[in-house]
């Protein structure tokens, strides 16, 4: 059998979590960080001070990371399916190994740099 097919419940879990944290913490992450804030209508709530602290904390390290990294896996798994759907079996390498190996790449930098806050 081969490794991806073997490591095919982990693919399926990061998916999952993935899904989830995409549903339920990305919108609105995104629509106080990049809507509301800059309107000023949290007042001082995500100043740039209070934000940056946030985000240094080790809370906001570990929220960050995983927010950020669960989504990447999802895309990976998505684009995976998708190359499949379009390419058939003969693109099955090649979207196994590109897509998960992006988001190993996606996963790498976003620790080094959530490291480095």
């Amino acid at each position: 059998m081969k490794l991806i097919h073997k490591l095919e419940p982990l693919w399926w879990i990061l998916f999952g979590a993935g899904g989830f944290t995409a549903c339920f913490f990305l919108p609105a992450l995104l629509l106080g960080g990049l809507v509301l804030a800059p309107q000023g209508l949290l007042g001082d709530g995500l100043a740039y001070e209070r934000a940056h602290a946030l985000a240094a904390s080790p809370i906001g390290k570990t929220f960050l990371a995983a927010v950020i990294t669960l989504v990447l896996w999802h895309c990976a798994h998505h684009m995976r399916h998708l190359l499949l759907d379009l390419g058939g079996h003969a693109l099955a390498p090649l979207a196994a190994f590109g897509s998960y190996g992006l988001a190993v790449l996606g996963t790498v930098a976003t620790l080094a740099i959530v490291a480095a806050l």
